[in-house]
């Protein structure tokens, strides 16, 4: 089985408000990300693709973990 991370910059397309702090933005809309824009990071485990997708999150990439179901 191959384990892989797919991930691309997350962007903040939602508009506030200026104003008050405790005002809420609005709801997040999935906007498709561009193919050429998504990288791919072959993995050897899935621990280590947890451990590489949490890291591309905390640094502001969307990181989705993907695997093939080969038998």
């Amino acid at each position: 089985m191959n384990i892989w991370v797919e991930y691309f910059r997350n962007k903040d397309h939602r508009s506030h408000v200026e104003g008050s702090h405790a005002q809420m933005k609005e709801n997040a809309k999935w906007i498709e990300p561009d193919p050429k824009d998504v990288h791919r990071r072959f993995c050897q485990s899935r621990e280590d693709a947890n451990k590489f997708a949490k890291s591309m999150n905390e640094h502001g990439y969307h990181a989705t973990i993907k695997t093939d179901k080969s038998y």
